[in-house]
């Protein structure tokens, strides 16, 4: 019965931990060029990958939790 409850706040905390994620790395060092020697780093180099990585996988088992139908249904 709260399993699509769930899955709906796992989906958006997950896709705000997204939005933050991309708010930091597209405001960082590793994204504008502020020294020109370093250059623009990937996300792993920035460190940001991971985050990432689990909040595209807490996603997608949000979405999973708000679109599953066997364990809403009624077996009575």
């Amino acid at each position: 019965m709260l399993t699509r409850v769930f899955g709906v706040a796992i989906t958006i905390l997950s896709i705000v931990a997204i939005i933050v994620n991309t708010f930091l790395y597209l405001n960082s060092s590793a994204y504008f060029d502020y020294n020109a020697a370093g250059g623009k780093m990937s996300l792993p180099e920035a460190g940001v990958f991971y985050p990432y990585f689990v909040a595209v996988i807490t996603l997608t088992f949000g979405i999973l939790l708000v679109r599953d139908r066997e364990l809403e249904s009624d077996h009575h």
